[in-house]
């Protein structure tokens, strides 16, 4: 009877902890690995939030509501920034936007191919125009504080 419940329990530890590993070995079925479309990314730019922001890259008239990432890239890919290091940044703005924009405009896989679309592009072009920032009319400037 001693011997029993040990040889039961490894049993069990090992059922746990051979699924526990395939659950790693398929990325716990999340899909979230899946790596960006930037076609889609620029489809849903283009869609989205051209209608706010510049980006020539997108083909989209310069709309002067919101920032340019072409002017808001520029110098620090100048500085040798790599275009990976940006698309945190941009799902971050994405979650926290703040008025006009909605938050989590996009979510998802969705925000993962704007984000690597935007930092794949923007701020390329050395010879792109610099557009001067306006206001939205109608939204007051939020007050400057801290990021969540």
């Amino acid at each position: 009877m001693t011997r029993s419940l040990p040889r039961r329990l490894r049993g069990v530890v090992l059922a746990l902890a051979l699924g526990g590993g395939l659950l790693i070995a398929a990325g716990c079925g999340g899909g979230e690995d899946t790596a960006p479309d930037l076609e889609a990314g620029k489809q849903t730019f283009v869609n989205l939030c051209a209608g706010c922001h510049v980006l020539a890259a997108s083909g989209a008239p310069p709309s002067h509501i919101g920032p340019s990432f072409d002017d808001s890239f520029r110098a620090a890919k100048d500085v040798g920034i790599e275009d990976d290091q940006f698309v945190g940044l941009i799902e971050r703005w994405i979650r926290i936007a703040q008025a006009p924009m909605p938050r989590d405009l996009v979510k998802g896989q969705d925000a993962t191919n704007v984000a690597a679309y935007i930092a794949a592009v923007a701020g390329n072009d050395q010879e792109s125009p610099v557009y001067e920032a306006q206001t939205t009319p109608e939204v007051p400037d939020p007050p400057r504080q801290a990021l969540e």
